[in-house]
């Protein structure tokens, strides 16, 4: 009975994100997974009810993975889902793993040790971030709270892990109130804590969204989602890429400056196709700013030949200004992990794509600005996007095709977690989508202007350039590094008198 908790701390984590966004239900979510780690008989046990409750957040949150491995990467069906239960078992791991260093601290140092367990959690949080295979960072804590704007603007300063820590810290403050009932200060203390975290992270937003609200861009984008799918045949493909996009543009009202297309499966090559070149050449010289759009781009020949998922500029005169290579490609859907050792994942999964990772963090002037663009995963990667920033860049552009996903929450996850690259960065994110949902985003997170998904359609707005760098974009992850400080001495000391070991084996 006992791992009714982690379970039930993990239902709760799964409802607070898209699609059912009840992002309230978050502030109680590690109530029960706390009072588990407490209650736990040993580290062992810590670790699987923190199992637990990944396995039971992680695996309807990202349900939507087995069809897309079916239907566009060439796996069998009962591969798809082994494969994916797998792949649920290692991201339990992370959550599992803060559940077992938080109830060792508590059984070497006594019960005021869980009171650690929010900086625990970010550490692994982060650590989620860079592996396996680069990192899944999909579901972090934090991203529950994207329709909240007033709560996440705190991110310009510790990024997503802060509003984690948050998250975290009031459900330990909540389970230690109720178990030191009646001990003073001791039960108080972090009660008290939590409600000047919030109070002064709802003060702080207010500010911040007062501020950056106030902002009145000057400039209009166009993006078009034009629904392209690689099931479309091949006649109805090759003309939405041909003409589709013009006449699209055709029924843009006069003032837009940017034209912006998504990430989408191409039959065309805009190098090595004239036709197709010429018409987004002069397609570009319709706007101001000139055009931004998405391609395969290769280079070298023969077996030297590689192959790269690039953003390209235009200029207002056609010329080309530059081209963005991807740099974080995503696993067995544009290459293979492993494959010079496990070659027989080559057979298993004939479809997925040779993409070559580029390796330059590049920043391209449209007009006079410094922009850059993130092609669909990366927008989950805190560290890279500020990387571009660093770089000069004054606005993002993000092409992205979330056709593959379907009318599944991803879509929707997918766009949550890209306002907090907005809000982190305090840079404006024009998100055009395939098949949506493309989306205006302030540097407050706010939307300005969206699209539904799986449709045809053109979403317009405003947009400005930002030269001013925010805390976290200017130093990066210090509020996961002093986190890990936290972690690391606790270990050497512990967090206050220490007690009993009595009152130690009591705990456990």
């Amino acid at each position: 009975m006992l791992f009714l908790l982690p379970a039930f701390a993990g239902l709760l984590l799964v409802t607070s994100f898209p699609r059912a966004d009840l992002g309230y239900l978050a502030w109680i979510a590690f109530i029960p997974l706390v009072d588990f780690v407490l209650r736990a008989g040993s580290v062992q046990k810590a670790f699987a009810g923190g199992l637990v409750a990944g396995f039971v957040e992680f695996f309807p949150l990202l349900i939507w993975m087995p069809p897309v491995l079916t239907r566009y990467g060439g796996l069998p069906l009962p591969l798809a889902w082994i494969a994916y239960g797998l792949l649920v078992c290692v991201l339990a791991c992370y959550p599992a793993a803060a559940c077992a260093l938080a109830k060792y601290l508590v059984r070497r140092h006594g019960d005021m040790q869980v009171l650690l367990f929010p900086a625990v959690w970010v550490v692994f949080e982060y650590a989620q971030s860079l592996s396996p295979f680069g990192g899944f960072p999909w579901t972090l804590a934090g991203y529950s709270q994207s329709r909240f704007p007033g709560v996440i603007q705190i991110a310009d300063v510790t990024g997503v892990y802060g509003i984690s820590f948050l998250l975290v810290w009031t459900g330990v403050a909540a389970l230690w109130l109720v178990r030191e009932k009646g001990r003073g200060l001791r039960a108080w203390a972090p009660a008290g804590a939590a409600i000047a975290l919030i109070a002064g992270n709802l003060i702080y937003g207010v500010v911040s969204m007062r501020n950056w609200g106030a902002m009145r861009p000057r400039y209009t984008a166009a993006l078009l989602q034009g629904n392209i799918s690689f099931d479309d045949p091949e006649p109805v493909l090759l003309d939405k890429f041909q003409d589709g996009y013009v006449r699209m543009a055709d029924r843009l009202k006069p003032g837009v400056d940017l034209l912006i297309l998504p990430e989408s499966p191409s039959p065309v090559n805009f190098e090595s196709d004239a036709r197709y070149r010429q018409m987004l050449e002069k397609l570009a010289g319709r706007f101001p700013f000139g055009l931004i759009f998405n391609n395969i781009s290769d280079r070298g020949t023969g077996d030297n030949a590689r192959y790269f998922n690039s953003a390209y500029f235009l200029d207002r005169n056609g010329s080309l200004t530059g081209v963005y290579d991807k740099i974080h490609l995503v696993p067995f859907g544009e290459y293979l992990p492993l494959e010079k050792f496990l070659p027989f994942l080559e057979t298993i999964s004939k479809d997925v794509s040779a993409f070559s990772p580029g390796d330059d963090y590049k920043v391209i002037r449209i007009g006079n600005h410094p922009v850059n663009a993130i092609i669909c995963f990366e927008a989950v990667f805190p560290r890279l996007v500020r990387r571009f920033v660093r770089q000069g860049s004054q606005l993002m552009v993000n092409l992205t095709n979330d056709a593959w996903y379907g009318d599944s929450a991803a879509p929707y996850q997918h766009l949550a977690i890209s306002r907090l690259r907005a809000v982190e960065t305090r840079r404006y994110l024009l998100r055009a989508a395939n098949s949506g949902i493309s989306a205006f985003i302030g540097p407050d997170g706010t939307i300005r202007g969206s699209t539904g998904i799986l449709q045809e359609t053109i979403c317009e707005g405003r947009f400005d350039f930002i030269a001013a760098e925010s805390v976290y974009a200017r130093y990066g992850d210090v509020f996961v590094m002093l986190c890990a400080i936290i972690c690391c001495g606790s270990l050497i000391w512990p967090l206050g008198a220490p007690e009993s070991r009595r009152q130690r084996r009591g705990s456990g």
